[in-house]
């Protein structure tokens, strides 16, 4: 049985949030373990860190490209600040 655990359901309480997975091929070891260590370094897990890389870039360019996004994120960025 697979599973995991993080805190984004913490920080989805003050910013919005997404939780995307990228993967790789690990054989049929589980994820943080020694095991897993060695398919760390194969090509797969080298496309997965740039797709993710990737990915987030996109997004941030996006939010800062649209003037709508972008006066959104700044408000709440200035609320916090006020806060």
């Amino acid at each position: 049985m697979r599973g995991g655990s993080t805190d984004m359901g913490n920080v989805s309480h003050l910013v919005p949030t997404i939780h995307p997975s990228i993967g790789y091929d690990c054989g049929d070891t589980i994820m943080h373990n020694p095991e897993f260590t060695r398919y760390g370094t194969s090509a797969g897990a080298d496309g997965a860190v740039l797709d993710g890389g990737l990915a987030m870039a996109w997004t941030a360019i996006t939010l800062a490209a649209d003037d709508r996004h972008r006066a959104r994120l700044l408000a709440r960025l200035a609320e916090r600040r006020a806060a």
